[in-house]
């Protein structure tokens, strides 16, 4: 019989569960964290999300649901810090989380860390606390090279993945893709991984009538909205997106004039990423019809989702694909790239299309087949919610749990 899981540390040590979505660090991870805490916790396991502090106003424990608390650590100076900023202080960090945990005597069977930091935070606790360590890495930084020509990441995260692919007692993976890369790129045991992917909240993402969800966002009845939501990362080649809309602008130009509306959610002030794509749309000629929103809080997306016609998501690499997910829900089809995690969530030509990555052309003629016909749209989008159900989190949380009581 398994043991009974009572108390977990989940470590997100450069990115907070609750903050704004869209910035350089707040997308998918947050809200995978975030929503596993909350199942964990309506499952009467308690958890603790250990964060850095960014802010002097920020309370000490914010309380996220039943039995899920998010605990803001002191490390390094006040603000938003990159990771590798963040390296030199994660020994404060393990130092603050160990003087949480003994002032508030609390006791973890279990640590799940996410991302590279919080996995060499995760090694550190995993000795002193003598419990065992669950990783999941969200992006690789050896899959970014192989996906983002001319990016190189910092040997100090390479050899970090490198040092926790070893050391952990396991990794939880999204897909068995990103189980090949971390097999054949960091020589990771296959015993030693578990493929489960992200779920879904299916309450809160659900198709919404197209009119009230206009009305919520505040768009015009007879506009019609292609979609984009994410970070505005280099590797999400949105740059792509703003090319292929800019053919797709030329051909729907006699049709409708100004209805059609690329809508870009993410980004925010002094973000050198939102300056470069609001000059490359100038650029095209298509600043117009472009609307870059910057952040949006996640309660009011599948208001988004449900009143686009699409949702568009060019990524080079994706290691799972959230957005996709949460729109399926929300009932509306995908333009994807065929990549990662998006291979798996796309059944091309029935839930939406995958093109290749990185090309303006095919994404451009996908856009245009989905925009011109409204009866495969409403196909799509009615397969896309079934396929989504399959990912509720009810159905992935049993498995999760499983997967700790296991060590």
């Amino acid at each position: 019989m398994m043991p009974d899981l009572k108390s977990i540390a989940i470590l997100s040590v450069h990115t907070c569960p609750v903050a704004a979505l869209g910035g350089k660090k707040t997308g998918g991870m947050n809200v995978y964290v975030r929503d596993l805490a909350r199942e964990l916790g309506r499952k009467g396991i308690k958890v603790d999300i250990f964060t850095r502090c960014e802010s002097l106003d920020s309370p000490e424990i914010r309380r996220l649901g039943p039995n899920v608390n998010v605990i803001h650590i002191p490390s390094g100076p006040a603000g938003t810090l990159t990771p590798m900023e963040i390296f030199p202080y994660l020994p404060e960090f393990t130092a603050n989380v160990i003087k949480y945990q003994r002032q508030h005597r609390t006791q973890y069977d279990l640590i799940h860390a996410h991302y590279w930091l919080s996995g060499l935070v995760g090694l550190k606790l995993k000795t002193v606390w003598k419990i065992p360590l669950v990783q999941t890495f969200h992006t690789l930084g050896l899959v970014k090279q192989r996906f983002l020509p001319g990016l190189t990441e910092p040997p100090t995260r390479i050899n970090a993945e490198k040092q926790l692919v070893r050391r952990v007692d396991r990794i939880l993976a999204f897909t068995a893709d990103e189980a090949d890369h971390l097999q054949n790129l960091y020589g990771a045991s296959l015993k030693k991984i578990t493929v489960i992917p992200p779920g879904v909240d299916i309450k809160r993402f659900r198709p919404v009538p197209v009119k009230s969800a206009k009305d919520k966002i505040g768009i015009p009845p007879k506009q019609r909205l292609v979609l984009f939501v994410g970070r505005l990362d280099p590797i999400k080649r949105v740059e792509i997106l703003l090319s292929a809309f800019s053919v797709t602008k030329s051909a729907f130009k006699q049709i409708d004039g100004q209805m059609i509306k690329l809508t870009i959610i993410g980004g925010e002030s002094g973000d050198e990423n939102l300056g470069r794509l609001k000059l490359l749309a100038e650029n095209l000629k298509i600043s117009g019809r472009v609307k870059f929103l910057g952040q949006r809080d996640q309660k009011i997306l599948p208001f988004y989702y449900s009143a686009a016609e699409l949702v568009i998501i060019p990524s080079s690499y994706e290691s799972f694909g959230l957005v996709a997910l949460e729109s399926m829900a929300c009932g509306t089809p995908i333009v994807a790239s065929k990549v990662g995690g998006l291979t798996i969530l796309i059944a091309d030509g029935q839930t939406g299309f995958s093109v290749p990555p990185n090309q303006t052309k095919p994404l451009a003629k996908a856009i245009s087949l989905l925009l011109q016909n409204q009866k495969l749209r409403f196909e799509m989008g009615r397969a896309a919610r079934r396929a989504a159900l399959k990912y509720a989190w009810p159905k992935i949380i049993p498995r999760i749990i499983a997967c700790y009581q296991t060590l």
